[in-house]
């Protein structure tokens, strides 16, 4: 890592937010600059034009795990159909595929995406008023007052 270096070119710098726009993980992006996660930090606290790409790379990387999110709830992703014995084979000797879906990433982009449709509505109202009244009067009601 290049913790000791008095300047870095530009040319890491552009590693750097080209990494990080792929990976979406500063420590990955500085192994690929060889850099140190303080140089990272340093020229984002001093360079507003990088604090912005650095930001911009993240949400490019975000948007990437969207899409995929996207696909495999929206598409599925083929799996191989396995027994105990290992893969199942088809009467030519292929292994025999069924596509899986994600009921759960399905429900998260339909959350995010329509909250007003689909977030959770339960509420807890945890303004109950005096509560030891109401314990008494729970006390008195139980005792038949």
């Amino acid at each position: 890592m290049a913790r000791g270096r008095a300047t870095v070119p530009t040319d890491t710098a552009r590693v750097f937010i080209e990494a990080l726009r792929n990976c979406g993980n500063v420590t990955e992006a500085c192994r690929s600059a060889d850099v140190s996660r303080d140089w990272a930090y340093d020229k984002r606290k001093a360079d507003p034009a990088f604090a912005a790409q650095w930001e911009e790379a993240l949400e490019i990387a975000i948007d990437s795990l969207e899409g995929e999110a996207w696909r495999r709830g929206r598409d599925g992703t083929e799996e191989y159909i396995t027994s105990k014995d290992g893969i199942i084979y088809d009467a030519d000797g292929r292994p025999v595929m069924q596509r899986k879906y994600s009921d759960t990433l399905l429900i998260k982009l339909l959350t995010a995406h329509r909250p007003e449709k689909f977030k959770d509505r339960a509420q807890i109202d945890h303004n109950v008023g005096d509560l030891a009244a109401l314990m008494d009067a729970a006390r008195k009601r139980a005792r038949g007052e």
